[in-house]
């Protein structure tokens, strides 16, 4: 989930070339929508990479949040553009497993995407 268009085209590419299927969303909304639907035919996502700022939509915080309600089993990696360790720390101890910064490498999301998916 990401509102710039570029970061979505960049790391559609990443996944496809980790061998990774997924979806793209601009909005908490509609990654809500998404995961409510996978969930519901039993297929929930394996992981869900959110922006933390989206602008004009539900960004990442709110969205992680109302997703732990429906599925407490959500793995969920937080994306920002600050690097800090402090502000990491901060969104796995409420739940996030995983935390990248942008932008981020094909390296850095194919380790990340092994450690939370073990």
């Amino acid at each position: 989930m990401d509102d710039d268009d570029k970061i979505c085209e960049l790391t559609g590419g990443m996944l496809e070339s980790l061998e990774y299927k997924y979806d793209i969303v601009k909005k908490g909304e509609e990654a809500l929508a998404l995961y409510k639907r996978y969930l519901n035919i039993g297929r929930p996502y394996d992981a869900v990479i959110m922006d933390l700022t989206i602008i004009g939509g539900q960004g990442g915080e709110a969205t992680f949040k109302q997703l732990l309600e429906l599925d407490p089993d959500v793995r969920a990696i937080a994306a920002s553009g600050y690097d800090s360790e402090e502000m990491a720390k901060q969104y796995l101890d409420m739940g996030f497993c995983g935390y990248l910064t942008k932008p981020y490498r094909l390296s850095d999301l194919g380790r990340i995407l092994k450690t939370v998916l073990g």
